[in-house]
């Protein structure tokens, strides 16, 4: 089972590289989820961390959330959009998270990994 707050505790102390790849997907699932959440938006976040957007469109196309993915290539390709622009797909990318970790869950599932979401950032509004 993996316990997203184990996860991220142990990605934020160790970086990406300690982390297994599962675990890898729901840090960077739940760090894009968590920065945008709390700057409200993340494409200035884009040029200093691309390892982890890499990581994300990977990670989007496996669990099957072409939207999002669609959404993050376009932030990724022009990473000087005007504000106005990049600010509505940030929004729109959060607007999908319920469906992202839906997917992510199925995805890892699959896999015979369990999640545990409880303590997860995006569940707080519920």
């Amino acid at each position: 089972m993996l316990v997203v707050q184990e996860v991220v505790a142990r990605g934020l102390q160790s970086g990406l590289e300690a982390l297994s790849p599962r675990e890898r997907d729901v840090f960077v699932v739940h760090d894009i989820d968590l920065y945008c959440e709390m700057e409200g938006g993340f494409q200035d976040h884009i040029p200093n961390v691309p390892e982890k957007f890499d990581w994300l469109l990977d990670i989007l196309d496996r669990i099957g959330d072409r939207h999002s993915h669609r959404i993050i290539k376009a932030l990724c390709a022009k990473p000087r959009a005007p504000f106005e622009q990049a600010d509505a797909l940030c929004k729109e990318y959060d607007e999908r998270r319920d469906f992202r970790w839906k997917c992510l869950e199925r995805y890892l599932s699959g896999q015979g990994i369990q999640l545990d979401i409880e303590q997860a950032s995006y569940r707080a509004g519920q």
